[in-house]
């Protein structure tokens, strides 16, 4: 072979490497996916500057704790649908804690199951988790509350039983009288006749 040759063979597979390597990258560019624009709650209220293109995903982050004030401290509860009021409870309202206690079976003869106001006026940190999307932050099934140490105590003993929140009207901070409860009992005054 000689070397005009060699040297025309040379170019054309050196045109055709580049040309190669320039389609994978070119490829491989646009299939990475697009960084998501996140937009935080207190950016959200403001008219956004610029609108995200086609393939940049909005995320919202909207669930943020509000902070704990000091000497208290932070819980988490798990709630359904119910326990939780709906839906309708948002960080900074206040709610009652009512617990559903059982009696224990050994017991069952002597007791009866009754349900005790257990908390009273505490403060609602945040609702779901720390990075729910929009649609599962419309169904949280986590909120964190404002305790005191003994409260947080109180509170992690009892979430063995049904707990259920009770939403207050903003502005409402009466306390009932200390270990106001109902026992099953009550409910059945007046209802069934004694045999």
């Amino acid at each position: 072979m000689n070397p005009k040759r060699i040297w025309l063979v040379a170019i054309v597979f050196g045109f055709l490497a580049a040309g190669m390597l320039y389609v994978v990258v070119k490829n491989y560019e646009t299939s990475k996916p697009a960084a998501p624009v996140v937009i935080e709650e207190t950016e959200a209220k403001q008219p956004a500057k610029q609108e995200p293109t086609e393939q940049q995903p909005v995320v919202v982050q909207k669930n943020e704790m509000l902070p704990i004030p000091e000497g208290k401290r932070a819980i988490t509860i798990a709630v359904t649908d119910v326990q939780g009021v709906a839906g309708f409870i948002e960080p900074g309202a206040h709610v009652d804690i009512v617990a559903i206690l059982v009696v224990p079976e050994e017991q069952k003869e002597t007791q009866h199951d009754a349900a005790t106001l257990l908390l009273q006026d505490v403060k609602v940190l945040a609702i779901g988790h720390a990075a729910d999307d929009e649609e599962t932050m419309n169904r949280y099934q986590m909120v964190t509350i404002e305790v005191t140490p003994v409260e947080g105590l109180t509170l992690s003993f009892a979430t063995k039983y049904d707990l259920h929140l009770l939403l207050r009207e903003e502005g409402d901070h009466e306390i009932e009288p200390e270990r106001t409860h109902v026992h099953e009992d009550d409910l059945h005054k007046g209802v069934f006749r004694p045999i």
